[in-house]
């Protein structure tokens, strides 16, 4: 009986160190489960937010398309950016510098103004990427319009020889440059 009774304390030890060493390979089992969760979680977390963002970019895009904001109280603005590059047709270098612009959608026609800073060779590369030519008429301002804006000096540009392009009764691109003080004055419009 002895023997027998020794023999159960051996089992019921055995038992108890197996039942203990199998609860610790659990908790730990837990533990790295928890933590590649978490790490999962993680990773969905920030995938979740780059497509979030990816859609605002998107949607933001799609807006710009259908309603360009043109930003005429600030300048260097990414939307004055993307509209110099859009109507002008040419990348925005380094020399060029404050960029205001204004555009006018309302009604049948259309008018844009972009004012801006920069070197010769961005306005050759203007003058040359939409065909432009300098205007003969002595007296050649473009389309008149109430509107006054500090950055759109309508004095100065009376003073300066155009370059333009278009077509007449649809659409016409003036270019104005003062070497002097490097400043550019775009307009463009629709009749």
């Amino acid at each position: 009986m002895r023997e027998h009774r020794k023999h159960l304390n051996t089992i019921v030890m055995i038992s108890k160190n197996i039942l203990t060493l199998t609860s610790l390979l659990i908790l730990f089992s837990c533990n790295r489960i928890k933590r590649k969760g978490d790490v999962a979680i993680e990773k969905t977390k920030h995938t979740l937010s780059a497509a979030k963002q990816k859609i605002r970019d998107k949607k933001n895009q799609l807006i710009d398309k259908v309603f360009p904001a043109y930003d005429l109280g600030e300048a260097d603005t990414d939307n004055n950016k993307r509209r110099f590059k859009e109507h002008l047709q040419t990348d925005v270098t380094s020399d060029v510098k404050n960029i205001y612009t204004f555009g006018d959608f309302i009604g049948i026609d259309y008018k844009v103004l972009i004012a801006f800073t920069c070197d010769q060779s961005t306005v050759d590369k203007i003058i040359a990427a939409n065909k432009m030519k300098l205007s003969t008429d002595k007296y050649d301002d473009g389309l008149s319009f109430p509107d006054e804006f500090p950055w759109w000096n309508k004095n100065k540009i009376e003073l300066l020889q155009p370059y333009k392009v278009g077509k007449k009764g649809e659409f016409w691109q003036y270019l104005w440059y003062d070497a002097k003080t490097r400043e550019a004055f775009y307009e463009e419009f629709s009749l």
